[in-house]
């Protein structure tokens, strides 16, 4: 068996179990037409490796993804069960690279941080009004349903036009992305990684007040060092419950809170 058809087994057995349809079982047809929408080993490599490289071009990511495309594409007309797993997988991938390659994860991970500050502070805005933030999956969809307008006026004011564009032409697909934990997915699954994106907001935006408190030689206000306090607290809660983050990165964390935590409690 060569090593193209090796690779189309394995993704079926990692994916079998996301399987979320009684479909019918593919047939010797269906499942030639399956093994011919898988592209070449190289092709097939090239993708994989860029859905787990962070620091590829962009015009890298934009290849993986159209191969993603395609791969689609020549699934889409075979309903029977062992077809809807790979179209799964493949629509998993293809949604990462697309926030790779738009940079949308910087961008959602601003809006985070945006709505997350807002709630502390005495200036008006649409973000008061709906619980973006919110732990409970149900009432997070409902409210991003809500909160439609407000979520693309934020982004159009925090982020660049394709971000804008991609939001408002894939509204609906985020909010399911972002609201639905998927069963028996990996950690690297989008609902995983966008929600990840609560945490290092907190964190980027926390490291930055850090530094602007070393150039002071620390030197802040009660107000300055409780409100950053708070922030870690929040922030470290955050990476606890995602697994978007290793035990090294919370310590890392931990530790360039703990300067802050000190400071603060002296202040007491």
């Amino acid at each position: 068996m060569n090593l193209p058809i090796l690779i189309f087994i394995s993704i079926l057995v990692t994916c079998s179990a996301i399987n979320p349809k009684k479909l019918p079982e593919c047939n010797d047809e269906e499942l030639s037409k399956m093994e011919r929408c898988i592209p070449r080993t190289d092709n097939l490599q090239m993708v994989m490796r860029y859905y787990e490289d962070e620091n590829q071009p962009v015009e890298n990511y934009k290849d993986a993804a159209l191969h993603c495309t395609n791969i689609l594409d020549c699934l889409a007309p075979l309903n029977c069960r062992e077809a809807e797993p790979m179209k799964l997988e493949f629509e998993t991938v293809r949604e990462n690279l697309e926030y790779k390659m738009l940079e949308l994860k910087p961008c959602l991970a601003r809006f985070f941080t945006r709505t997350y500050l807002i709630q502390h502070s005495r200036n008006s805005s649409c973000l008061k009004d709906y619980s973006f933030l919110d732990k409970d999956l149900t009432i997070k969809r409902d409210e991003y349903i809500e909160g439609e307008a407000c979520f693309l006026k934020t982004i159009k004011s925090l982020c660049g036009t394709d971000a804008m564009e991609y939001y408002t032409k894939n509204y609906q697909k985020f909010v399911t992305t972002i609201s639905t934990e998927p069963e028996d997915a990996k950690c690297s699954h989008p609902h995983f990684q966008l929600n990840s994106l609560q945490c290092r907001g907190l964190e980027l935006e926390i490291i930055l007040r850090i530094d602007s408190l070393k150039e002071r030689k620390y030197k802040g206000s009660y107000a300055e060092f409780t409100e950053i306090n708070q922030m870690c607290e929040d922030a470290q809660k955050c990476m606890e419950e995602s697994c978007a983050f290793s035990t090294d990165d919370r310590k890392s964390f931990r530790r360039k809170c703990k300067k802050i935590n000190h400071l603060y409690k002296s202040e007491l």
